[in-house]
């Protein structure tokens, strides 16, 4: 618990001003300092720091401490601390006698004047070095006026007048505000959605967020979603007084423009302008508290901590009569200017008031069907079916709007489970509520009028299409979904959201029937939408995120490195912490459970799924949830930890759908293998190969072959497919699987688990180095030098060996050792240094050595003499694949295997 708050403290003040060690040896050269900073930018943490910087130089530190009750009383601050030495600042006296050691003042602003005018005199006629904290204030911030006349202000001006040294310290910013995250005890428990939204809660202060991340990790441990218990904070708590301090100088304006638009969430700029000061929602927007998104309309957010705390200064009534003005506004001037937003919040006083007290009657019924509308597609989109119905029915009653019935049809059939002959297309009911707006668009007037009749239909087809792409793929025809796919994508005249859904359905499905270049190929034209500064309608946060899971998904299935795709989420989790809800964090959680799987981060990976499904789980597609779940049992599996994987598999439902059967049989092979059970995991492979043979999905055949040959139950016709598959396919994934099989023992009896995993683990420093600005939140892997160093000899010695290709059996008969003795120390060395897997415990262990060598002999390779490359893997790198039964080879049939792949591909007997 002691290093845990040492490890606290010292990420506390990161920055490039915190050396609290270079400041405190300044200070005792006798150069004074004033600490300027905002409240929570670290300058309490610093002024400790440097005391203990001090004392430990053998300097001596006197700390003033100073408090509200003691500001009216003449010398309060002075004589409340008891040290003889400050004696001198109440009798000054001409024989320029200088105090031993250093004052040290926090919050300077709460000085009594005259202790105030005694210290500014002091350090002024060089008497006294000083370290003086202030703190400064927010732009915007209404300032307390200084009831102490000069007094203070003498204080804070001596670095102006050259007689102290002024230290400014900023604000938090993003990636420190991760990193000290990532310090607290229990942090493991907060997923990444979670944590990009404290960031921002936070609003840079250090003391805010130290709070914040305190109150969630409790949260946590109980098992209560803590972005939902931040909506009900208690009074008086550590974190409401945090709050309440950090917002002391808010002036009204800002107040309400926070709170209004709390309670009128995704609020059109235009519109808002309409109610709230413009200078105060600019201003709001460039600090962060709020934010606008990348749409035309620039729809807001509020930081929904502050904004709380605002309404709660205001008051509710206050806040309640800005939001029904609002209303009544916008009703009054309907065929001006309309805001769902709006709409929204009067349908919900009309539901709650009832017709008699709301006034609703009073309204003409196109109007209230209008309002009724609004409020219950939101709800459906919302996931809210009960409320959906609720409007649409009290619509109804005012008119009969075959929009409105579509409304109700909806929220009717949220209500009703799928049946199992309904979920071919993988259940995603997001879809299926699009298509069937879209084929009724015709059948009554649509008020929305943001699209043409033209752009209705193209957006239908695209529905239509990755529909029928979707059943193909569940029923293992990627090169039929690939099709339909790629058609969807043609359609040019759709909406951008449309064609960011074709684009990147389209790259997934080419990317498991075999083509990656085609793959990417769609990737990048979803990418180019993704970054496009202005798209004609916007892209939703819900929008962007589906399309990062599809391209995080079909980077892993191609077993290709998507760290660059996972940089990505990384930013937009950031931007879905200002503008999601509880769809869009399932939808991000969802994400990031795919790229800490395929970063090989199984727990972490289990971690952001169960808190996604802990939202809204019908945000993702069933067949998605599934696809996800088995993904992190396999990570789970492989990590060691069975019998999670287990529980996973167990509870999961294929529903007969070949591509969940075949993945379920997929990852019940690993935990077999794991758990040493080989016959059982040779069925299961087995079975799983059954459902992929003939199929047109090369990325999971592959997989299946690959396994069938390490587990050495493959004929030598699948051996020879696998062959072909790899020569025929540009996957990542295909030369790698040639290799690693034909390097395969065929004596060896045992299979390490970790060598099934067939994709490499996503890396995560190149993509800072190629992308600096992004800033990567998932654990990384321990520096190579450090973690390297706590390995034994042994250890070290056999993890040099794995890296040379060596198989367990291969190491333990050049040691003289048991299989099982090797097992538990590439085991034991893979815990010390946190490498996912046995082949990145030998990277790293060979890069550490090489390094070493480098380093202290940089010239041996010139001394020994001879050619450098005989003996090298490339020299000896050869392509002679095991013959048929009647002579020929592989090459025969015009097939060449893919370059680099190693030998002897054979079945074992």
């Amino acid at each position: 618990m002691d290093s845990d708050r040492r490890k606290l403290r010292s990420v506390e003040a990161i920055g490039a001003d915190r050396d609290a060690g270079a400041w405190a040896a300044r200070v005792l050269d006798g150069a004074s300092l004033v600490v300027a900073g905002p409240r929570g930018s670290g300058r309490s943490h610093l002024l400790r720091g440097i005391s203990a910087e001090i004392a430990r130089l053998g300097g001596r530190a006197i700390v003033l401490h100073t408090a509200s009750a003691l500001t009216q009383q003449p010398f309060g601050a002075v004589d409340a601390a008891a040290d003889p030495a400050l004696g001198m600042l109440r009798t000054p006296s001409d024989d320029h006698t200088v105090m031993d050691g250093v004052l040290i003042v926090d919050d300077i602003e709460l000085l009594d004047a005259d202790s105030a005018r005694a210290i500014a005199r002091s350090v002024a006629a060089r008497r006294l070095t000083a370290v003086l904290a202030h703190r400064t204030a927010r732009p915007r911030d209404v300032e307390a006026p200084d009831d102490a006349g000069g007094a203070r202000r003498g204080l804070r001006d001596l670095w102006v007048e050259g007689l102290a040294r002024r230290v400014d310290l900023t604000e938090l910013d993003d990636e420190d505000a991760f990193r000290l995250i990532d310090v607290f005890p229990g942090a493991g428990l907060l997923d990444s959605p979670t944590r990009a939204a404290l960031v921002w809660r936070a609003d840079r202060s250090r003391a805010l967020l130290r709070r914040l991340v305190l109150h969630a990790i409790a949260d946590a441990r109980v098992g209560r979603d803590p972005l939902e218990a931040f909506r009900t904070i208690a009074p008086h708590s550590r974190l409401a007084i945090a709050l309440e301090r950090h917002m002391s100088e808010m002036p009204a304006e800002d107040l309400e423009s926070l709170a209004g638009i709390r309670r009128l969430p995704h609020l059109e700029t235009a519109v808002a302008t309409r109610f709230f000061e413009v200078h105060s929602l600019h201003a709001l927007i460039a600090r962060g508290l709020l934010h606008a998104d990348p749409s035309p309309e620039r729809r807001l957010t509020a930081n929904d901590l502050i904004a709380q705390e605002a309404q709660r200064r205001l008051g509710v009534s206050r806040v309640d009569a800005l939001v029904d003005a609002a209303g009544r506004r916008m009703l009054a001037e309907s065929d001006e200017w309309w805001s769902s937003a709006v709409a929204v919040t009067v349908a919900q006083r009309w539901h709650r008031l009832g017709p008699e007290l709301s006034g609703e009657a009073a309204h003409p019924p196109a109007v209230r069907a209008r309002i009724a509308l609004d409020a219950a597609r939101e709800a459906n989109d919302r996931g809210d079916a009960a409320h959906a119905a609720a409007y649409a029915a009290r619509g109804l009653r005012s008119a009969d709007v075959p929009a409105l019935r579509l409304e109700a049809e909806l929220a009717a059939r949220a209500r009703v489970p799928v049946g199992v002959g309904e979920t071919d297309d993988g259940g995603d009911i997001e879809m299926r509520r699009r298509m069937t707006r879209g084929d009724a668009s015709d059948e009554g007037h649509d008020w929305r009028g943001e699209t043409s009749h033209d752009r209705a239909l193209a957006e239908s087809r695209v529905d239509d299409l990755l529909a029928q792409a979707s059943r193909a793929g569940a029923r293992l025809e990627w090169t039929a979904a690939a099709e339909a796919a790629g058609r969807a994508a043609a359609e040019v005249s759709a909406a951008p959201a449309a064609r960011l859904r074709a684009l990147v359905a389209a790259g997934t499905a080419e990317a498991i029937a075999g083509c990656w270049r085609r793959a990417r190929a769609c990737y990048r034209a979803a990418e180019r939408m993704l970054d496009s500064r202005y798209v004609d309608d916007g892209l939703l946060a819900r929008d962007r995120l589906t399309a990062l899971i599809s391209m995080l998904a079909g980077h892993q299935i191609a077993g290709a490195d998507g760290a660059v795709v996972h940089a990505r989420l990384e930013r937009e989790l950031a931007r879905t912490a200002r503008e999601g809800d509880g769809a869009e964090l399932s939808l991000a959680g969802a994400a990031a459970a795919i790229a800490f799987a395929g970063a090989g981060r199984a727990v972490e990976s289990r971690r952001e799924l169960a808190s996604a499904m802990s939202r809204t789980p019908s945000a993702v597609a069933d067949l998605d949830t599934t696809m996800i779940e088995l993904s992190v049992a396999e990570e789970l599996a492989l990590a060691g930890r069975f019998d999670d994987a287990r529980a996973i598999v167990m509870r999961l439902d294929d529903r007969g759908i070949p591509l969940l059967r075949r993945s379920s049989l997929y990852v019940q092979t690993t935990i077999l293998a794991a758990e040493g059970r080989h016959d059982a995991a040779r069925v299961a492979a087995r079975g799983a190969a059954e459902l992929t043979r003939g199929r047109s999905a090369a990325a999971l055949r592959i997989r299946d072959l690959f396994r069938l040959t390490a587990l050495g139950a493959a004929s030598e016709d699948e051996v020879d497919e696998l062959v072909q598959l790899a020569a025929t396919t540009d996957l990542p994934l295909a030369a790698e699987a040639v290799r690693r099989a034909s390097a395969r023992s065929t004596v060896e009896e045992e299979l390490p688990v970790d060598e099934l995993r067939l994709h490499a683990l996503w890396s995560t420093r190149d993509v800072r180095r190629q992308q600096p600005d992004a800033v990567i939140d998932f654990p990384r892997p321990p520096e190579i030098g450090a973690a390297t160093a706590e390995l034994t000899a042994r250890e070290h010695e056999i993890a040099l060996m794995a890296d040379e290709g060596l198989t367990n059996r291969e190491i333990a008969t050049r040691l003289f050792l048991s299989v099982r003795t090797v097992e538990s120390h590439i085991y034991q060395a893979r815990a010390k240094v946190g490498a996912a897997s046995r082949r990145e415990l030998g990277r790293m262990v060979a890069a550490e050595a090489e390094r070493k060598r480098t380093t202290t002999q940089p010239t041996a390779a010139a001394d020994e003499g001879g050619d450098k490359n005989v003996g090298s893997p490339a020299t000896e790198r050869t392509t002679a694949l095991p013959a048929r039964r009647d002579g020929s080879t592989p090459h025969s049939s015009g097939v060449k295997p893919p370059a680099g792949a190693a030998t002897h591909l054979t079945r074992r007997e």
